[in-house]
C-alpha cells in the first residue's frame, strides 16, 4: 500500500480546539494528520486508492478553515 503524504497550510489555525477539529476532520475522510499550531499547518497522510486530497481539504474547510497545498 502506498502512502502519500502530502503538507497543508492552515493559516487561519488559532488555538488547541482548532487543531483537534482540524485533526477530526482528517480523520473523517480516513487520513491520518499531524497537525502543527505552532506551523500553522497539517501533514497528512493517506491511502491515494481509498481517499482523495480534494476530500480532506473539503472537510477541513467544512469547519470553516482556509486551506492550502504547500
Amino acid at each position: 500500500m502506498q502512502m502519500t503524504e502530502v503538507v497543508l497550510k492552515i493559516p487561519n489555525m488559532s488555538c488547541s480546539h482548532c487543531v483537534m477539529r482540524i485533526t477530526k476532520a482528517i480523520e473523517s475522510v480516513g487520513a491520518k494528520g499531524n497537525v502543527s499550531l505552532e506551523e500553522k499547518k497539517a501533514v497528512v497522510e493517506f491511502d491515494p486508492g481509498k481517499v482523495r486530497l480534494e476530500d480532506i481539504v473539503k472537510a477541513i474547510e467544512r469547519y470553516g478553515y482556509e486551506v492550502e497545498v504547500a
